[in-house]
Formats: structure tokens, sequence, C-alpha cells
């Protein structure tokens, strides 16, 4: 079966390692590259997939739309789409599971052969903490897919700071993507001349820096400055988010 994939991440296919790692800036074709593998992948032998991320509301939230939807595109047989699940004839299924609600339920899943985590920037580190050694089965692996965000975010650190040894970590961007649309391309070269910070962290895959999307950006300066002796200093902090 021929099936065009982004050939910077042809290793997810190709090479065994515990952790398989996706991240970069958006139009990369991250998410549709990993999907793909995984239903080829699965439609050679039975495997059972997890699929999370931080927050699942609802089936809507999780990666189900998008193997239903390459399912659709490639014409691949075999494959039942259910309402929580995606099963191949074979015995292969996807399952979905939201991370921050489910822990308890999440600790429970055995046979896991491929645990895949969608929008990994936003995972906790409790959720990391609790997800990694669940995923025990022998031969398993955790593949995980994200746009950077802050340097301290947990999967940022493991995977990027310092990546373990049995590990593939890739970055991939829009230039990667032979299929990178017109309309992204106008709106990426548009954010690259009104705000270039932004367009580092959104297409790029540079972290959060300096943007518009701060309030105190372009809005602060550092000088130097002298004190008298009756003068005190207090610190104080105002978290503007939730």
């Amino acid at each position: 079966m021929q099936v065009s994939l982004n050939k910077k991440l042809k290793p997810f296919a190709q090479t065994n390692a515990r952790y398989k790692v996706a991240y970069g800036g958006r139009g990369s074709s991250k998410s549709w590259t990993i999907a793909r593998i995984l239903l080829i992948k699965g439609m050679e032998k039975p495997l059972r997939i997890l699929c999370t991320r931080e927050i699942q509301d609802s089936i809507k939230d999780s990666v189900h739309k998008l193997l239903k939807d390459q399912i659709e595109l490639l014409e691949l047989t075999g494959w039942t789409v259910q309402n929580d699940v995606v099963k191949h004839t074979n015995g292969t299924e996807f399952l979905f599971k939201g991370l921050y609600s489910n822990l308890s339920k999440v600790k429970s899943f055995e046979g896991v052969d491929i645990c895949w985590i969608e929008e990994a920037e936003s995972i906790s580190a409790m959720s990391w903490e609790i997800l990694d050694p669940t995923i025990r089965k022998p031969g398993s692996e955790v593949w995980i897919s994200f746009n950077p965000r802050y340097e301290d975010d947990v999967i940022y650190k493991t995977f990027v700071i310092e990546p373990p040894e049995n590990s593939i970590v890739i970055k991939v961007n829009y230039q990667d993507n032979k299929h990178f649309p017109k309309e992204l391309e106008d709106q990426k070269n548009h954010m690259a001349k009104v705000d270039p910070d932004l367009y580092l962290h959104i297409w790029e895959g540079e972290l959060k820096r300096n943007t518009a999307e701060q309030v105190m950006q372009s809005k602060w300066s550092v000088e130097d400055f002298e004190t008298s002796p009756i003068e005190h200093f207090y610190y104080g902090a105002d978290w503007g988010f939730s």
C-alpha cells in the first residue's frame, strides 16, 4: 500500500524505540502523519492503541475524527468507526481517554501496545507520572506530538531538553510538509510581518517569548537606578490565568 507520509517522520514507522516524539509548529502534518502510520500498523497486526490528551470532555476533543477522516480519505478497508472506538477486523482497536478526569481509569489500562499523546504540551506532571509506567506491556511504545509552549512544561523538559536514550525526538515544521496549504501560507506570512515573535512560536515551533499575547509586551524596560537606605522593595504576583 502506497500512502503519502511526511518523510521526516518515517522513523515513527521504521524504527523501534520506547518513545517517539514529534514537535514543532502548526501546519507540519504531525498529527495526520502519525494517524496514517498507526492505521497502517493496525492493519498489519492486532494492536491496542490508546489515544489520549490532558483534557477530553467528549470524543470530539480526541483524534477520533482525524482517524475516521484518514480511513475515508485513504479508502482503508476493514475498519469500523463507532462512537467511542475505532476497530479493525483483525482485532486492532483505538481507544480514547482524557487524562485529567480519568487518571484512576487510565492506571488500570492493560495490554496497550502504543499510546499516542496528542497536544502533549498541556500534559501535567502528575498525568505524565502516572501514564508513563502504565504503558508497560513488553515492547510497548509511547508516541507524542505537540507544539512547544513553555520551557518548564514536563514533556518539553523530558524529551527536548534532556531526551532519554531510548527515544526518537524529531522537530518538524511547515517546511517539511509538502502539502502545506496556501490558506495557511497566507496566515503564516501575515503573522511574520505583524508579530515576528508569535510567528516563531506558532509556525517555527519555538517556545513562547515576548509576543503581543502578553499584557506587558513592549511595555517594560531595564535600567540602572540607585536607592536610599530608607527605601524598601516588596514582591508580589498576580497570575492572570486559571
